[in-house]
């Protein structure tokens, strides 16, 4: 039996969420920094824009994390967003549409961190900016750390 290992996963959107709950189910020590004070990623609306438009020229402009407008609705069924053993066509959330809105998502999502237990191990308002291996990464034994990423970091 191995020793678990200190494992940091950046991002608690989709990819970030899964991982970590995969990492726990191995009883690995995780930690999910999430730069935002929610769970959720690219799924949490943010209806302002920003400063300068797509252009990005200013450093000081306020960056907003989504581009999510608030009529979106998932261009993929119910049942292919689910998880093997976590089903959105098993949750009711107000509408029965088979392509649901961003809100839903965004509780379903908030649903399986719940769920899973992952909600316990996210450091919200934690914003990632470096990111080094320790000890040439994670192919050794003697390893104490390793980095996994989620989307959009």
């Amino acid at each position: 039996m191995t020793d678990s290992l200190n494992v940091a996963v950046i991002g608690a959107g989709i990819s970030g969420l899964v991982t970590a709950r995969e990492l726990l189910r191995e009883n690995q020590r995780v930690t999910v920094f999430e730069k935002l004070d929610q769970i959720g990623g690219t799924w949490v609306y943010d209806n302002r824009v920003e400063d300068d438009g797509c252009l990005h020229l200013d450093p000081n402009r306020s960056v907003v994390h989504s581009s999510l407008y608030s009529s979106l609705r998932t261009n993929l069924p119910r049942p292919l967003m689910s998880f093997s053993d976590f089903s959105f066509e098993d949750k009711s959330y107000g509408d029965p549409r088979m392509f649901p809105g961003h809100e839903e998502v965004l509780k379903f999502l908030q649903d399986f961190a719940n769920e899973f237990g992952v909600n316990e191990v996210v450091r919200f308002n934690s914003e990632v900016v470096r990111v080094d291996s320790r000890d040439g990464g994670c192919g050794g034994v003697a390893d104490d750390g390793c980095w996994f990423g989620g989307g959009g970091v």
